[in-house]
This record gives C-alpha cells, sequence and structure tokens, in this order.
C-alpha cells in the first residue's frame, strides 16, 4: 500500500506541475510569435523607404525613335530644294532635311555649358568637307575620319573618344564638346556623303 500511495503522490505532483508547464509554454509561444510580428513590422518598414529611394529616375537620354519621329516636324520650314542639317541642343539631336522631307536623324553630343564651350547658335553653311583631319588646340590635339566645320572652329566630326551616351540632355552640360557638334561614327559617314559645301547649317536651342 506505502507503494501505491506513493505512486499516487507522483502522478498527484506530475498533475501539479503540468497545468503550470501548460501555461508557461502557450506563453512562451504567444511571446515568440509577438517577437518574430515585430520583427517583421520592423524590417518591412526599413525595407520600404530603401525600396522608393532606388526608384529609376527618367532617362535623360534622347531616344533615337523620338528623333526619328520629330523629323517632319523640324524640316516642315525648311525651303523646297534645300538641303538643311537641324541642331537642338535642349534635345541634343540633328535632323538632315532634303526640302521638307526628313532624309535622316540622329542623337549628337553638343559644347560644354559649364566649361564656357557651348555650341553657338545661328545659321551658317558647310564650308569645307575633309577627312582623316587632327583637331589641334591648346592642350589637344584628335584626329577624327570626318570634319564638316560649318562656322570658324566649330564643325561636325566623330569622336570615338567620347566615353557620355550620345543624346544625353545633361551630360552635355559639363562633359560635353570644345564646342564642335559631335556625331556617331556610322551617322557622321551618312552626314559626310550626303552633306555638301554650301549646305545650310542651323542650331538652335
Amino acid at each position: 500500500m506505502a507503494e501505491v500511495a506513493s505512486g499516487n503522490r507522483l502522478r498527484s505532483g506530475v498533475r501539479g506541475y503540468a497545468a503550470p508547464l501548460a501555461l508557461a509554454t502557450a506563453a512562451l509561444v504567444v511571446t515568440v510569435a509577438l517577437l518574430l510580428h515585430l520583427t517583421w513590422n520592423t524590417n518591412s518598414a526599413a525595407v520600404q523607404p530603401a525600396t522608393h529611394a532606388a526608384a529609376v529616375p527618367a532617362s535623360t537620354i534622347s531616344d533615337p525613335a523620338a528623333i526619328r519621329a520629330a523629323g517632319s516636324a523640324e524640316c516642315r520650314t525648311n525651303a523646297p530644294g534645300r538641303r538643311l542639317i537641324r541642331v537642338s541642343l535642349s534635345q541634343q539631336a540633328m535632323w538632315m532635311c532634303d526640302g521638307r522631307r526628313p532624309v535622316s536623324s540622329s542623337p549628337v553630343t553638343t559644347g560644354n555649358v559649364a566649361r564656357g564651350d557651348g555650341t553657338p547658335t545661328g545659321t551658317w553653311t558647310v564650308q569645307s568637307r575633309e577627312t582623316n583631319r587632327d583637331l589641334v588646340g591648346p592642350g589637344y590635339r584628335d584626329h577624327v575620319r570626318y570634319w564638316l566645320p560649318f562656322f570658324g572652329d566649330f564643325g561636325f566630326h566623330d569622336a570615338p573618344w567620347q566615353k557620355t551616351a550620345f543624346g544625353d540632355r545633361e551630360a552635355f552640360k559639363t562633359a560635353g564638346s570644345r564646342g564642335c557638334v559631335h556625331v556617331p561614327g556610322p551617322e557622321m559617314k551618312h552626314l559626310y556623303d550626303w552633306a555638301e559645301v554650301g549646305t545650310t547649317v542651323t542650331v538652335a536651342e
């Protein structure tokens, strides 16, 4: 009987501890759940601003397709039968017009405004057509394959050394040319083949 009584007391003791243990376990589960919830909310709050901050800004590079589409508008005021090369500084773009018909277009890079080398605005004509020319000035000597001067030392030419994208409407202001109109190689060859001495050149804002 003593053994039975002892066993009964043991079972009674276990039952006595079972309820508090269950409560403690439940409390632990709730605590862990709360901690996980708080941690998730904190991480979410921290991530959201970073996500918004990483939004990609609108591109400052003129789209060649958009430049091409603007050709009709850019050429519509040209005189019938006259060849015209039109440059827009704000769009960093160039159009070749045969009368009022757009022949071709291209993104370009014009003069570095911050350095005081902005490309001048106005109307001129192509003065000569030259190939494999060295452009020389204070502190530089640049070899170009095609050279179409239109106003003093200002002209159209290729620029294989250029690091910024052609058509970038912001980069040219601080990383542009020394005043000339830089044209991508293939487009410059097309321009050289198409233009004649005396072809009208208009540079506008």
